[in-house]
């Protein structure tokens, strides 16, 4: 197995855990808070909600190396495509374009190309994994483009 894939199956691992879909609106986030107050005759008592057991697992340290480049600067935009990019499954990127806008992150797709491979190799780092993810020659063309478009 070659390292480009482990970080692929360490992405997709994480898009799993923390993409959401699977726990919503199950256990204490799917409770009324109207619903408690009624149940306790007031606010519920201490103890029924435990904290988050943070395990260290694969998934846990994706996300404190996608957290960690959200808090760069100029971080947050790599950050969001990174997340839309594992997070959205098989949508068209014209669709995670245009949720990249609602969110405030309005680009085209040769950005959107390397706003995606500069947040790859920041959590390739971040794992201590070599990222050596070849361009195919449409995106090779599409970041050259983008390149001479911010320089110009």
């Amino acid at each position: 197995m070659n390292r480009t894939t482990d970080l692929e199956s360490r992405l997709m691992d994480w898009a799993k855990e923390y993409g959401g879909g699977r726990y919503e609106n199950h256990g204490w986030h799917g409770i009324s808070p109207l619903a408690q107050l009624m149940k306790y005759h007031g606010r519920p008592p201490d103890g029924l909600n435990p904290a988050r057991v943070v395990t260290d697992a694969a998934a846990d340290e994706v996300n404190k190396a996608v957290v960690m480049l959200e808090a760069q600067k100029g971080g947050d935009a790599p950050a969001a495509v990174l997340r839309c990019e594992y997070f959205s499954g098989d949508v068209a990127r014209d669709v995670r374009l245009q949720r990249l806008r609602q969110i405030g992150h309005r680009m085209e797709t040769t950005r959107y190309s390397h706003h995606l491979r500069i947040a790859k190799i920041h959590v390739a780092a971040w794992l201590h994994i070599s990222f050596s993810d070849h361009l195919d020659v449409a995106d090779s063309i599409a970041m050259l483009e983008h390149e001479i478009a911010e320089r110009a």
